[in-house]
């Protein structure tokens, strides 16, 4: 069984069309064509269904599409071990954010490890802040690692980086003063929300100070949020990262306290591959006071950087990382598996 196909079913998997994963994969759409019709042959199913709008795959392709992606990932953590066993990691790191971590946290996590570890290529998938995408991209192998709000799934390692508190973003001449502001005292303005998980923190306070409370404006993006207020249209409830202010606006902090909370999700077998391992070493770098535990490496070794400034990882005796091993770390740290 040829790789090539299995990559090809991947890609057609991921785009819905031939024509795309040949992009995707660099080659002509012809030589994807022959690579999935020599694994149709040497299986003996029919993977895709063509048609005018492109290519789905059937119920055993779908099934054969997900062992393909484990077969890539355990390919990937194969060479990346070796490279870190030479004292060099290289190969690719793909990470799913929330645009407000992509920003803030992603982005110099990226700067960070382009100056310590060169070969690394991280690769970016940026989502909507609903809970069940970056679930889907973790178990469907899409990417390695997530950045995003507090999850709920047994299957799933969460670790919290820090809170984001929820500010009120107000009409540079509106009434209120520049200082903390009330909930009671805001929800007499007509209240601007994020229609997705980003604003179920602030909607569950907003129900308990008044049960029949409803929003006036429901919207998807922070900046159309934002320029409503800038227009006079209401006063926009938002977690402090997501907001980008405009000229007419002020942004106020809220006299209670709203947050959500922010952090990385991985799946624990994962956990087995050094650059996840150097990612998440990085976060607990940049973010000393966060649940990421400790980590410790397959083979005998604990991964920590030097000291001398020039981010090689050092051999320190530990036992193997397991599933077990990671519990207990998270458990000590005050993190908790999800």
């Amino acid at each position: 069984m040829k790789l090539q196909g299995l990559r090809a079913l991947v890609a057609i998997v991921d785009h819905g069309s031939f024509s795309e994963a040949a992009l995707e994969l660099g080659v002509s759409q012809s030589t994807v064509s022959h690579a999935i019709a020599e694994l149709e042959e040497e299986l003996g199913v029919r993977l895709l269904e063509r048609g005018r709008f492109g290519a789905v795959p059937t119920p055993v392709g779908e099934r054969v599409a997900a062992h393909a992606r484990d077969v890539e990932a355990a390919l990937a953590a194969i060479g990346q071990e070796a490279s870190s066993h030479r004292e060099e990691l290289r190969g690719e790191l793909r990470v799913s954010a929330i645009r407000s971590l992509a920003v803030h946290v992603l982005a110099p996590v990226m700067r960070s490890l382009r100056d310590t570890h060169p070969d690394v290529k991280v690769t970016v998938r940026e989502v909507a802040s609903w809970a069940r995408e970056p679930l889907s991209h973790l178990r469907s192998a899409r990417v390695d690692v997530a950045l995003t709000m507090s999850v709920l799934a047994e299957d799933v390692l969460f670790w919290d980086l820090f809170v984001d508190p929820y500010v009120a973003v107000v009409p540079e001449d509106s009434r209120f003063r520049d200082g903390p502001v009330t909930l009671r005292d805001v929800i007499k303005e007509p209240v601007i929300l994020n229609n997705g998980p980003c604003s179920w923190p602030m909607r569950s306070a907003l129900l308990n100070l008044e049960p029949e409370f409803r929003p006036a404006h429901e919207i998807a993006e922070d900046s159309t949020m934002v320029a409503l207020v800038a227009r006079g249209l209401g006063v926009a409830l938002m977690p402090a990262l997501t907001v980008d202010p405009l000229p007419g606006t002020r942004t106020l902090p809220l006299a209670e306290q709203v947050d959500r909370r922010l952090g990385v999700a991985v799946l624990p077998k994962a956990m087995k591959t050094p650059a996840v391992r150097v990612f998440l070493e990085r976060l607990r770098e940049m973010f000393p006071d966060c649940a990421v535990p400790p980590l410790r490496a397959p083979g005998g070794g604990s991964r920590h950087a030097d000291g001398g400034g020039n981010g090689q990882l050092v051999e320190r005796p530990a036992d193997d990382l397991d599933r077990a091993q990671v519990l207990s770390d998270v458990q000590v740290l005050g993190g908790r598996v999800v």
